[in-house]
């Protein structure tokens, strides 16, 4: 008995102490657990109060654009154009914007304009939202007061200020909005305004698709939004929203994440089962888990926003889009209507990124992101899906908002980007796919964009273009014939035929190499076709070295004519661009001084030290530069006199013109005078009349280039019209 009760003590005691111990245990990851679950949710409240800072700046940054605009300042401040206020203030940031309410205040602070909910309203029910609005008057008006004079700025670049803007969360008939003011400012310096300026102020709504919105960017459950009268009761987190004096006037309700108790349905299982045999280590495995849950809280948030969003700008990524455009889809399948896949690609990137280093091209893809992110209206999602890629999402898409959008971003991609390193033109092309049909997913969307892409691509970059069947079966024909085209180059199967250039005399002075590709099935295909190709495909540098070569080499045979030879803006911005044309030279025997390089003006843009050096470098070793296409570009007396150029050519599109309109002759006339008056000479391309001959002899310029004359010939061709004794017309010798 005595055995037997011992046996029931020991038991017993045992028993109360694995009871005791199991408690404990059990005690302790409840604790971690619910440290765990306070953490995630300390960590999503900062989330939620940085996501409304940050709210405040994209709005901010989204309205400077039409604050911070000469047009703005003149017809809301010099004098008031309620057409252009409708059409650029509540139109735009009603439709655009999604703001539910637009002002616009007059230098005495009084409203001339008013919109409440994408309608105008009298200008008098801005004093409903005075209250909210009048801190923010006071901070725009006391930094009108401080900011320095505004100095006007040379044509084509912006007047150096700094947005004057002040934000704040505010109630305006019980609903809580986030405002944000903005003072009307110069942005080329082109108007003045004696006085004080307008004001823009702009509120949105926090209503149901606000809280959809930070939900998506900030992976919340149920977020939703509450005046401070109609706050139901809350299980999960809250946090409220304050105006600047501290006062409360809403209330962001969700679920909140809890990693806690997943956290604890994992780990107490196998503590139990160990826990008879490895009592011992009981503390030691508890501190142990204690950690692992604080590591797992930790790594489960890194890794879900490494998983859906990009490294280096913070955007979604390719993975979040394909969740996101599938989503999309299938709401569309569900309750109809359309959606949008824009296709966006840098038109010169690879430029940048090759010559100032990948840490420019970082740079450079953060300034994108942020540009692209504020034109992109809320509830659309710009994505980028690598490199110079970007993609947009655009739910219940229409070909016109499409096409509306597209055109903002091609503008806005054209306008330069100031880095630390300096000034860089990149550009965009875009590609638009409209889906409707029910057998179209993401990833086909996402190709049809990339297609019109690149069809935009080949129309000349800086452009938008819609998807259409075709283009598959252009796509595989333009592979092939990039294809041909490297073979041509190594089978040596390209020619270079020459254009004469005349002087007044009719004598010949010069021609321009050109190079002609006639495709074995195909027939001739025009350099506006497969040059692009060569780009595209890497293989302009190459084409390049061919066209120099073969032309070094002819020059020989004319010792009296200069020739022009085509630079492409890939070469001239190669460092060792200079190095190559010293050993083609060495190569071929060629005389640099009878060669002239034409390069085109947005080769000008970049204004780097590097092409600036690149241009000394081909000067001193004798060649001339002429520019090509001039007055079709960014044409810029500054650039004139920047750059060493011997001579500029007027386009041919100017010389069209010529007996047409009125105005040509006198354009082609100021071009003249102004070659004249930098000392360069002057050459007009395209002449294919004589009324087009004589209309350029009476503007002053008397050396030609066009069909007048002649069309490219073979070298042959250009010796058999140098022999002719005769100063007639050319093209009765070539033919």
């Amino acid at each position: 008995m005595g055995n037997k009760s011992f046996g029931i003590r020991v038991v017993a005691t045992a028993t109360a102490a694995g009871v005791v111990t199991l408690a404990a245990v059990v005690g302790i990851l409840l604790s971690v657990a619910r440290h765990a679950d306070l953490d995630a949710e300390a960590h999503e409240r900062t989330q939620v109060v940085h996501g409304l800072i940050g709210a405040m700046r994209e709005k901010e940054d989204w309205i400077a654009g039409q604050a911070d605009w000469d047009d703005a300042l003149l017809n809301l401040g010099v004098a008031f154009n309620p057409d252009w206020a409708r059409a650029n203030v509540g139109q735009y940031f009603s439709n655009l914007g999604h703001f539910e309410r637009a002002y616009v205040l007059d230098a005495d602070n009084r409203p001339v304009y008013a919109m409440s909910d994408g309608v105008d309203v009298a200008p008098s029910q801005f004093e409903g939202a005075r209250s909210a609005v009048a801190p923010l008057i006071r901070k725009i008006r006391a930094a009108e007061v401080r900011r320095p004079p505004i100095v006007g700025a040379a044509p084509y670049r912006k007047v150096l200020s700094k947005p004057i803007q002040a934000s704040a969360f505010g109630s305006i008939n019980g609903v809580p909005y986030l405002i944000t003011a903005s003072l009307v400012q110069n942005d080329f310096g082109k108007v003045r305004l004696q006085g004080r300026a307008p004001i823009l102020i702009a509120g949105e709504a926090m209503n149901g698709d606000f809280a959809r919105l930070m939900a998506d960017r900030f992976l919340l459950k149920d977020l939703h939004v509450h005046t401070v009268d109609n706050s139901p009761e809350n299980e999960g987190q809250t946090s409220f929203v304050l105006t600047d004096a501290g006062a409360p006037i809403g209330r962001l309700d969700w679920t909140g994440h809890r990693p806690g108790l997943g956290l604890l349905s994992r780990v107490l299982p196998p503590v139990i089962s160990g826990l008879f045999l490895l009592l011992a280590l009981t503390v030691s495995l508890l501190l142990r888990g204690r950690r692992a849950a604080r590591a797992l809280v930790a790594s489960e948030a890194r890794a879900r926003h490494m998983a859906f969003h990009d490294h280096l700008t913070g955007l979604p990524n390719r993975a979040m889009f394909n969740d996101r455009v599938a989503e999309a889809l299938d709401s569309t399948r569900r309750n109809g209507g359309r959606v949008g896949v824009m296709a966006i690609d840098l038109d010169r990137f690879k430029l940048v990124n090759d010559t100032y280093g990948h840490g420019a091209g970082d740079q450079l893809i953060l300034s994108v992101a942020a540009r692209l992110t504020g034109l992109c209206p809320a509830g659309d999602s710009v994505v980028r899906v690598g490199g110079d890629e970007f993609v947009i999402l655009c739910r219940e898409a229409s070909a016109a908002r499409l096409a509306h959008l597209a055109r903002r971003i091609v503008e806005r991609m054209a306008e330069p980007v100031d880095l630390p390193f300096g000034r860089v033109f990149v550009g965009a092309s875009v590609g638009i796919s409209l889906v409707e049909e029910t057998g179209v997913d993401g990833a086909e969307a996402l190709r049809q964009a990339d297609l019109a892409m690149y069809r935009a691509k080949e129309g000349g970059r800086g452009r938008y273009c819609f998807f259409e069947p075709d283009m598959d079966t252009a796509m595989k024909a333009r592979r092939q014939l990039e294809a041909d085209l490297r073979e041509a180059l190594n089978s040596d199967g390209l020619t270079m035929v020459y254009q004469p250039q005349m002087n007044g005399q009719g004598r010949m002075t010069g021609v321009e190499a050109l190079v002609r590709w006639d495709h074995p099935e195909s027939g001739p295909i025009a350099p506006s076709y497969f040059v692009p190709i060569a780009e595209e495909g890497g293989l302009i540098s190459q084409l390049g070295v061919y066209t120099f070569r073969k032309a070094f080499l002819d020059s020989r045979r004319w010792p009296q004519l200069r020739v022009a030879v085509n630079v492409s803006a890939v070469q001239i911005r190669a460092v060792d661009f200079p190095d190559l044309l010293a050993g083609l030279l060495k190569e071929t025997g060629a005389d640099p001084h009878r060669i002239e390089l034409e390069i085109t003006e947005g080769i000008l843009l970049a204004d780097d030290e590097q092409t600036q050096e690149t241009f000394r470098r081909l000067r001193a070793m004798g060649f001339s530069l002429a520019l090509d296409d001039f007055g079709t570009g960014y044409s810029s007396l500054s650039y004139l006199r920047r750059y060493p150029v011997d001579k500029i050519k007027i386009d041919r599109s100017f010389v069209n013109n010529l007996g047409v309109e009125k105005e040509a002759e006198a354009v082609v006339g100021a071009i003249v005078r102004l070659a004249q008056a930098l000392n360069l000479r002057v050459i007009a391309e395209g002449v294919e009349t004589e009324s087009q001959r004589e209309g350029l002899r009476r503007a002053g310029c008397t050396d030609i280039q066009g069909y007048l004359f002649s069309r490219p010939v073979e070298p042959a061709g250009i010796s058999r019209l140098l022999e002719a004794a005769e100063p007639r017309p050319l093209a009765a010798l070539a033919s």
